[in-house]
Order: structure tokens, then C-alpha cells, then sequence
């Protein structure tokens, strides 16, 4: 390798270094503040400003000098008192941080719910992929459980009569999608037995499918159109002796 190799190199592999020193400066420590790290290593400092932020009135930034230290919400600087000359340690910068985690995961919850209804888990787990530590999840999850802001039960019921109602799914492919959204299996069993006896099967099998009457019409074997109708019965949830049972009344409805 000749000098000016070895030159070259040199000088790539220092700004390379360089750039992972400024990226580790910059990036975000455990609690979600920029250069956390770094203010960690200088506490405890006193706090000399406290500003509100300009996008949002109900957020400050606390300061010492120049150096910003973290942005807090309102709640939490009435929660700690803090003020202009509070001491910030190390002790209650965690605090600080983890008092503004557990406010954003409860401002995801809140935007979360007025979009649609969730059950517990399935909640829970859109948070912990948004970032989320899993142990801060659970702790609003049930925050939000206690103050009635979520029932599995009630999600559950509303869930099951919608897609019967809306989309005529059967009760197999209703409790197959709760078990998925994470709704303990006990209430979907409830939930479940519930549906079926505010509903016959049978009817809404022969009900859906005479809908489709064209679609199944255009296969002119007989045999094959029947296993089209059960396979497409089937996929909507419902049992295979449901289906067999209306049939008879489907074929008898198309052939009329």
C-alpha cells in the first residue's frame, strides 16, 4: 500500500469518527431528549430560564445560561415546582423525563381512541411500536382501564356486532380477529356465544349468498358453483354445518 493510500484512508477513517461523535452527541438518550447524555454529565445545574416554546404555549424549555437542559409540559412544572433557580439533579431530570414520556404515551392513547375503539392489548401494542418503553404502555394502559377509557368487553361487543352487521362476518372469523387483537379469550367466548343467539346462521348464509347471485351464476357446473358458495361462506366465518344446512335453500334461490 503506498503513502498516498494509506493517506487517503487516514483521513476517512477520521471523519468517520467524527461524524459517529457528533451523531451520539445528538441522538436521543432513553428518555427521548436530544444530547441527554451530555446534560446528564453536567448536573446538577441550576435552572436560570424557563421559556415557552414557540409551537406549543403549553410547553416550556428550561435552560441553564444558554445550555437547554430538557422541555417540559406545564403539568410537570407544576407537578414539581419547578421555577427559575430549582436545582436540576440528576435525581429530577429522570423524573422529569419519564413524567413527559408518560404524558406522551397518554396524548398517543387519546389521538388513538378518537379515531376508533381499541381493546386494551391491541392499544398497548401500537405504543410500544411507536417507540414506546413496553413497562410506561402498561402503566397508561391501565390508567385508562380504571378510569373506563377502555373495556375489552364493551370493545369486544361493539366490535362483533359491526362486522356481523356491516360486513356479515360469522362468528368464526369475528373471534378469530379479536384472539388476534389480543381480547382475553374469556370475553370473546362471551361475546361470541352472545352474537349467536341474536342471530341464525343459516339465514344469514343464504342471505349473503343469494346477494351474489350473479357472481355465482357465471359458473355453470353445478358441483363447482357449490363449492365456490362454501368456500366463500366459509371465508366470511361460518361453520361448515351452517353452510351445508342453507345449501339446499341458496341453490334452490338461485336456480328460481
Amino acid at each position: 500500500m503506498n503513502s498516498m493510500l494509506r493517506k487517503t484512508l487516514k483521513k476517512l477513517r477520521k471523519r468517520t469518527r467524527t461524524k459517529r461523535k457528533k451523531k451520539l452527541l445528538m441522538k436521543p438518550d432513553s428518555k427521548g431528549d436530544p444530547g441527554g447524555e451530555k446534560i446528564l454529565r453536567s448536573l446538577p445545574l441550576p435552572i436560570t430560564k424557563i421559556s415557552p416554546q414557540k409551537k406549543n404555549s403549553d410547553r416550556f424549555s428550561l435552560f441553564h445560561d444558554t445550555t437547554f437542559l430538557i422541555g417540559v409540559s406545564s403539568q410537570t412544572l407544576l407537578d414539581y415546582s419547578i421555577q427559575k433557580d430549582t436545582l436540576l439533579t440528576r435525581d429530577l431530570y429522570f423524573k422529569l423525563s419519564g413524567s413527559e414520556e408518560y404524558q406522551s404515551v397518554k396524548d398517543r392513547c387519546y389521538k388513538l381512541l378518537s379515531g376508533r375503539d381499541h381493546g386494551a392489548e391491541e392499544l398497548k401494542r401500537k405504543l410500544v411500536k411507536k417507540g414506546f418503553s413496553s413497562a410506561m404502555c402498561e402503566q397508561v394502559v391501565a390508567e385508562f382501564r380504571e378510569k373506563e377509557l377502555l373495556n375489552d368487553r364493551t370493545y369486544a361487543t361493539k366490535f362483533a356486532h359491526d362486522k356481523h352487521h356491516l360486513k356479515q362476518w360469522g362468528p368464526k372469523k369475528i373471534q378469530s380477529a379479536l384472539f388476534k387483537k389480543g381480547v382475553p379469550k374469556p370475553i370473546i367466548l362471551n361475546v361470541i356465544e352472545e352474537l349467536k343467539s341474536e342471530m341464525d346462521p343459516v339465514d344469514t348464509c343464504i342471505e349473503i349468498a343469494v346477494k351474489r347471485h350473479r357472481h355465482f351464476l357465471r359458473e355453470p357446473d353445478l358441483f363447482k358453483r357449490k363449492q365456490k358458495i362454501f368456500r366463500y361462506l366459509a371465508g366470511k366465518g361460518y361453520s361448515s354445518d351452517k353452510i351445508k344446512k342453507a345449501l339446499p335453500n341458496i341453490e334452490k334461490q338461485l336456480n328460481a
